[in-house]
């Protein structure tokens, strides 16, 4: 297949066009080019005929718009190292990864790839133009890959690295399911009774024109004012959430509310574990990989959750590169691993072993998460239980205590 091609413009947009060559073979293939038009000239320029060119750039990049997931990433490295393993060559297992690839932005990458390496250029410099979807301990250790002459192994590397670092996710966010599914009930039930119940029982004892309590008349009020304004209500409470959404969404928000909630002494401990875990394998993997361990430590710090231990880890490459062993420099960095994991590391050095116990001691971080979870969640049930008790007692007496007042106000009535 004859490759299309526009020097010098690799960065342009990316397009799949389908011509008919000299021979009348239809061909299919990728190119880069200004625009939808400029491509077609410079096909009609070599010689061939033009059926259609498609854009493949994806409109994904928007707040809403979907990225690759961790799942997909793990999969393209494990297909990917097993047909290098087998003998096909790049650009042809990037093509048949296409194929099967149900994610348009993933659909782009790759038809950049096999466009881009089929002409040279090497699988890393592609990447590192998606930065926003290859993070740099990607990156990294494809550059290693490549450099040493073994890409499958490290594709190999990342996808159970990419695997594991899912599964611990998954953990964290399965473990949390079940709080947020009685939060999310609660509000829904309170908006329902906040919109609907309250304001028809309030539009009937109004009426009866007797004389209640402070409180009950507040709540009354209070159900009138949102029966007559409803539209009103429903605009505060959808820009309440888009505010909340946006609060999650921006990441130095994100980082504030983390940083407030791993006070809890209980949730410290199961992010210095996660942070624990993560650094381990990454740091594991990349020094499998060939990565110097200066360049690795600088990696390895990058996946660090916590910005203060994220901060510190920065350190680390500073004092090996001065020549001191892993095990010390994390000794004289005050606050940043648990003992047991800088013996662990000092044992690792002198065996030689050192990405073996890094893997080994991730495993085992990894194991501490889930149980932790299970002991975070076994211990939240009950405390959800008791808020949606509260909840729902506050609810009845919302809806009981004006009734109770207009037939206590109406019985002595009756009897004057």
């Amino acid at each position: 297949m004859r490759l299309f091609e526009l020097s010098g413009r690799v960065n342009m947009p990316l397009f799949l066009s389908k011509v008919i060559d000299s021979r009348g073979k239809i061909v299919e293939d990728t190119i880069h080019s200004a625009s939808r038009e400029e491509a077609a000239l410079s096909l009609k320029a070599d010689g061939f005929k033009v059926l259609s060119i498609k854009s493949l750039e994806s409109n994904v990049h928007g707040i809403f718009g979907r990225g690759i997931k961790v799942s997909e990433k793990a999969s393209f490295c494990r297909f990917i190292a097993v047909m290098l393993r087998s003998g096909l060559s790049l650009p042809e297992a990037v093509e048949i990864i296409k194929q099967e690839s149900e994610n348009k932005r993933m659909q782009k990458i790759l038809s950049d790839i096999a466009f881009q390496t089929r002409k040279g250029s090497t699988i890393s410099s592609v990447l590192s133009g998606y930065k926003d979807d290859f993070d740099p301990v990607f990156l990294t250790m494809v550059k290693a890959g490549e450099e040493s002459g073994t890409l499958e192994q490290s594709f190999d590397y990342l996808s159970r690295q990419l695997y594991a670092n899912y599964e611990l996710t998954q953990k964290v966010k399965n473990s949390m399911m079940y709080p947020a599914v009685i939060f999310v009930s609660m509000v829904g039930v309170g908006l329902l009774m906040l919109l609907f119940v309250l304001p028809k029982i309030s539009s009937v004892f109004t009426k009866l024109n007797i004389p209640l309590p402070f409180f009950t008349t507040a709540i009354l009020n209070f159900g009138n004012f949102v029966g007559k304004n409803t539209p009103l209500v429903l605009v505060v409470i959808a820009l309440v959430g888009f505010l909340a959404f946006l609060i999650f969404f921006f990441k130095k928000t994100r980082n504030a509310i983390f940083h407030l909630t791993i006070k809890f002494p209980l949730l410290r401990k199961i992010a210095i574990k996660v942070d624990v875990a993560r650094f381990s394998r990454t740091l594991s993997t990349l020094l499998r990989s060939g990565v110097q361990i200066t360049t690795a430590l600088n990696v390895s710090a990058d996946t660090l959750s916590q910005p203060n231990l994220k901060k510190k880890a920065k350190e680390f490459a500073t004092g090996v590169s001065k020549g001191e062993s892993l095990s010390s420099v994390l000794s004289s960095v005050k606050g940043t691993f648990p003992l047991v994991v800088i013996q662990t590391i000092k044992a690792g050095e002198k065996t030689g072993r050192l990405d073996e116990v890094l893997e080994e001691m991730a495993g085992f971080y990894e194991n501490e998460v889930e149980n932790d979870l299970k002991r975070l969640t076994s211990l939240l049930e009950p405390i959800m239980m008791l808020i949606i008790g509260v909840a729902v007692g506050a609810m009845v007496i919302l809806v009981i205590a004006p009734i109770y007042s207009i037939v206590g106000s109406l019985q002595s009535s009756i009897r004057k």
